[in-house]
């Protein structure tokens, strides 16, 4: 009785955040589910031997993302691709995941030759051409974007802030510098920050943060050959005032979370700042806002296909397109396969269900929804 009273109070609270997050906003009459995905392009983890050597050391793994997160080998791509081959909608299009891109990693020879001085990059496919297992997956990214199961847009130029890791590795930290000679940026679960690109330590740093974005928009163009309509930032967190730069390059939406994270130049203290799909600043950028979540990997004890798909209904009760995060992590398998095994079987469960349940659902990509929302 107990246990059953506390599923009901969960599942209360969830009906509640889900409700508060679709009520406000943009309406649209079609049934569109977009599945967004972030992090596609980022080392994270370069593979099972870094892995054992940061475990030799003692670096507990466990609840972090980088004892999964890894460069989508070719493996990983084939089943990720075909899975989402099996799955069309009511339009006859098949499912598609908006990959939402780092375009660059960190150049770890050339800082290394620096002594630790400059920072240095190489594009993302520059970083895939080295590894054996991931050679020809640029290609499959390719193929998969004019088939249209991936669309790829701009997650940032890395998914790292470069101040805050260069001042660590020059202060000689030995645990940052054992990272880096793994050729990961790994940290310690003690400064998660590197990983929030767009954080400040002082203002100064939004000058640097906004020469990133366009560089790194540029380089998008450059990879891709078109124009990313869509940003999402890492972690959620960025200030406002890197949003002119987004939309002077060409940026039409940012995606987000349910808060935009803000920063306050305190490390690990924000402002929050809710959004609702459809909401417009004064740059002209519409704002888009997850409302389902879809991520195995983080906690594989949990039903994430039913909660999922509880959040799909609630999104669809009140008209608002079902867009789902589920980020890379869940789909790789070049560390584990099993990990990889796992969100394919969750992701199948759901669209599957989501096209028994909806039979008249629309499968579009993040960019899409820019001109077909009730903004209309």
């Amino acid at each position: 009785m107990i246990n059953t009273s506390k599923t009901l109070l969960k599942r209360l609270k969830s009906i509640t955040r889900a409700t508060q997050t679709n009520f406000r906003g943009a309406k649209t009459r079609a049934k569109y589910v977009i599945i967004e995905s972030d992090d596609w392009g980022a080392i994270r983890t370069p593979g099972r031997e870094s892995l054992d050597k940061m475990a030799a050391r003692g670096i507990d793994l466990q609840n972090s993302v980088y004892k999964y997160d890894a460069l989508a080998s070719v493996a990983d791509l084939d089943a990720l691709f075909n899975t989402l081959q099996q799955f069309t909608d009511s339009r006859g299009s098949h499912a598609k995941i908006t990959a939402n891109t780092i375009v660059a990693n960190p150049d770890f020879a050339r800082i290394r030759q620096s002594n630790y001085t400059t920072y240095y990059y190489e594009p993302f496919t520059a970083t895939l051409a080295r590894y054996p297992e991931h050679k020809k997956s640029f290609i499959k990214w390719q193929k998969a974007i004019s088939q249209g199961l991936f669309k790829p847009q701009f997650h940032g130029r890395e998914h790292l802030n470069i101040k805050r890791w260069l001042a660590r590795l020059q202060a000689g930290d030995k645990l940052t510098r054992f990272c880096f000679d793994l050729g990961t940026t790994y940290s310690g679960e003690q400064d998660y920050s590197f990983m929030e690109a767009y954080d400040w330590d002082s203002l100064e740093d939004i000058k640097l943060h906004r020469q990133i974005l366009a560089d790194g928009i540029n380089l998008f163009r450059e990879i891709f050959g078109y124009q990313p309509d869509t940003f999402i930032a890492p972690c959620y967190n960025w200030d406002p005032a890197i949003e002119d730069e987004l939309a002077g390059n060409g940026v039409k939406l940012i995606q987000g979370g349910r808060s935009q994270l803000v920063p306050t130049g305190t490390f690990d203290q924000y402002t929050e700042k809710r959004h609702f799909s459809g909401e417009v600043n004064g740059f002209g950028l519409r704002y888009s806002v997850r409302n389902c979540f879809l991520e195995p990997s983080l906690n594989p004890q949990k039903d994430w296909v039913d909660s999922c798909l509880a959040q799909v209904k609630n999104a669809f009760t009140w008209h608002k397109p079902a867009i789902i995060c589920s980020h890379r992590i869940n789909y790789i398998g070049y560390i584990e396969p099993e990990n990889r095994d796992r969100g394919l079987q969750d992701l199948q469960r759901l669209l599957a269900t989501i096209i028994k349940k909806w039979p008249d659902v629309v499968f579009i990509s993040t960019d899409e929804l820019i001109t077909k929302m009730a903004w209309e």
